[in-house]
């Protein structure tokens, strides 16, 4: 390698790697102290972890969960890393490598500095702050998402045996995440932007083969551990609820479609989102003002950016050039098939199947892309790409009716790239102002370091807050509470692993006792609990708060919220 060559792409990665490591380190210490507890998923992956180490723990119907950081993380299981802390540095590994993958995917098309600011703006978006350190998959799925976009883009750009990494990657994804597998169609794509198509297939069928068995051999190990460990195969059923147009439509009437673009400010950048508190504050026109929130300074500054880059795409997109080059283009049929594949699309959508629905949708805009590739427009296969990621992931997540802040996160690289892109045609419209090539490196710098302040005083200086904005009197002692009563039961009774144990929060006593032990927090406080528990011989009870529990149990210990009963026979 060329060093001098590549000075300015060394001394971006260097900086990016030292500066989200630090943010890395920085959260570490606060997640690493207080523990998992208020994210309970994160018990579900833990308890994965420890039956994939060789410890029957957890519910058997938990663990066709996606396996792969759980099965990383059960490497140092075996290690003897047993804790959640484990878990949360595996997960927080991959906000690091997102910030690289960014880099690298957004330098196949800008410079050193506006990847370098891209990948800045993807790794403090508050939405990626929030869930760096609590363990949970979406950065980890994120993460192998833009790495699997890079190398595919890279197979069509230089050379198509990056298939071969691509598409493994891209099976890790999805296994990491199920609902990576979005990133399939994305990863399709790029197939039908060439010339010609089956040409082009034709031409490179080895190195396509060769990337799709290498897909297909990461998939079938999966699924042969799968079945040598008896794990259901929890993703098929998943897929088939998802996308099951019936159960579906019967929650139209209450799917917000809007949930998430109302809330699309409060991502980008807000003084009160980050990193503990979850609560997001959305839009409502009717009363004009923020519920539970408000965007930041930088979250304007960067909606001005996409605004002002959209019409100055769309006015070079239309130039009288291009307008020239459409005239002569065969188009009525072309849009034709956009203009009645995007009406379907609308007028279907939450009705029929949201397979239906992304086929439909991309048809459509395969259809757009055939009518403009002609045009004098640098990259638009590449910009069309990212587009298309966004549409597909932005359509699944909304038809989806369960709706929860994360799931937007697929979405924010497809966002920084836009932003990027947007100053870069905001610096071309004004390439004759005075002084612009230093004005070119100053902007984007100036922007990070607004992003940094905004990130580091205002979003990491907040006071730790639950999900719900409320600041909990035990929010930094309750997973160590927990812990307390797990270490003092068993050496209370060191034939703990022999005995049936109920506990409130079943996942999170599983983990730390390595048995099974179900979930009651649902029916805990009903008056006939005491004799569902003696009916099923329970010995021990774990209560998260002050129980009314009846005789023949009686309370033997208890750390802050945390009570441990004992049957006395």
């Amino acid at each position: 390698m060329n060093f001098k060559e590549h000075k300015k792409d060394i001394i971006a990665i260097s900086s990016l790697l030292v500066i989200v490591a630090a943010i890395t380190l920085l959260l570490l210490n606060i997640d690493g102290r207080a523990g998992v507890y208020y994210v309970r998923d994160v018990f579900f992956y833990l308890n994965n972890a420890l039956f994939y180490a060789g410890y029957d723990t957890g519910l058997a119907n938990t663990r066709g969960l996606s396996p792969l950081i759980p099965m990383i993380t059960s490497i140092f299981f075996r290690m003897g890393f047993i804790s959640d802390t484990t878990i949360i540095v595996v997960s927080s590994i991959f906000y690091i490598f997102s910030a690289l993958g960014m880099y690298a995917l957004l330098r196949l098309r800008f410079d050193e500095v506006l990847s370098f600011t891209g990948s800045m703006i993807l790794s403090t978006f508050p939405l990626v702050i929030v869930w760096v350190t609590k363990g949970m998959l979406d950065i980890p799925g994120m993460c192998l998402s833009i790495w699997t976009i890079y190398f595919t883009v890279l197979s069509f750009k230089r050379n198509t045996k990056f298939l071969y990494i691509a598409f493994p990657l891209a099976i890790l994804g999805f296994f990491t995440r199920y609902t990576a597998l979005l990133m399939i169609p994305v990863m399709l794509i790029p197939f039908f932007l060439v010339k010609d198509p089956i040409a082009y297939i034709r031409q490179n069928i080895k190195d396509i083969f060769i990337g799709i068995g290498a897909g297909a051999l990461v998939f079938a190990a999966f699924i042969a551990i799968y079945f040598s460990l008896n794990i259901d195969l929890t993703f098929i059923v998943q897929g088939g609820y998802i996308s099951n147009s019936t159960d579906n439509a019967i929650s139209a009437a209450t799917n917000n479609v809007f949930y998430y673009t109302n809330n699309f400010l409060i991502y980008l950048g807000t003084p009160n989102f980050v990193p503990y508190s979850l609560k997001p504050g959305a839009f409502q026109i009717g009363a004009m003002s923020w519920i539970g929130g408000y965007p930041s300074i930088v979250s304007y500054i960067l909606i001005v950016i996409l605004i002002a880059g959209l019409i100055l795409y769309l006015k070079k997109l239309f130039s009288a050039e291009n307008r020239e080059i459409l005239k002569n283009e065969n188009k009525k049929l072309k849009l034709a098939i956009f203009v009645l594949g995007l009406a379907i699309y609308l007028i279907t959508f939450l009705s029929i199947s949201i397979i239906y629905s992304i086929i439909i949708i991309s048809i459509a805009l395969l259809a757009l892309y055939r009518l403009l590739y002609k045009t004098k427009m640098d990259h638009l296969a590449f910009d069309f790409v990212m587009l298309c990621w966004f549409v597909i992931n932005f359509s699944f997540f909304t038809y989806y009716h369960i709706k929860v802040d994360r799931y937007f996160m697929p979405m924010l690289p497809v966002v920084a790239y836009f932003i990027i892109l947007s100053m870069t045609l905001i610096f071309e419209r004004l390439k004759e102002v005075k002084y612009m090539d230093k004005i070119k490196t100053i902007a984007p710098i100036a922007l990070i370091c607004a992003i940094l302040l905004c990130t580091g005083v205002f979003a990491l200086g907040n006071s730790p807050h639950t999900f719900d904005n409320q600041m909990h009197p035990n929010f930094m002692t309750a997973a160590s509470e927990e812990k307390a009563v797990g270490e003092w039961l068993s050496q209370y009774d060191p034939q703990y692993a022999n005995k049936t144990i109920w506990a409130d929060r079943g996942g999170d006593m599983s983990f730390i006792l390595k048995m099974q032990i179900p979930s009651y927090e649902k029916v805990s406080n009903e008056t006939n609990f005491t004799d569902q528990m003696l009916e099923n011989n329970v010995e021990y009870f774990i209560a998260k708060d002050n129980k009314t529990i009846g005789e023949p149990y009686v309370e033997i210990y208890r750390n802050g919220e945390v009570h441990i009963y004992h049957l006395e026979k």
